[in-house]
């Protein structure tokens, strides 16, 4: 009996590890895009307000990034959810920073999603 509580804990414990790697990664990924994002003209030449540039720079670099980070950041959280009464006995701040990093992709696709409808 012991043996399999042994295991269901490592099994766990390597759920969070992913969990919390997976966090930071979206979160760098968010960073990161929205730096080259900001400074595309000096770094690439893209001007702000000429089209084509700025649409295939969206188009190959910015959405694509910001897409994988948006999965990332759905994975972590569904993962979180999943586990909610397993990881209970675990520190709540830990549950808690993987959350705050990954949030902030998802309310970063929100507030661009409603800025396009709105606007």
């Amino acid at each position: 009996m012991q043996y399999i509580e042994k295991k269901l804990n490592k099994r766990h414990l390597n759920k969070i590890r992913w969990s919390t790697r997976m966090a930071f990664v979206s979160f760098g990924i968010l960073i990161f895009a929205i730096l080259i994002n900001e400074f595309r003209g000096t770094l690439f030449g893209v001007r702000k307000g000429y089209a084509p540039l700025n649409f295939a720079f969206n188009f190959i670099f910015y959405l694509p990034s910001i897409a994988i980070s948006l999965g990332l950041a759905f994975m972590v959280v569904g993962r979180i959810i999943k586990h909610w009464k397993i990881w209970a006995n675990l520190n709540k701040k830990g549950i808690m920073i993987m959350l705050s990093l990954s949030l902030p992709v998802l309310f970063f696709v929100v507030f661009f999603i409603t800025r396009i409808f709105y606007n």
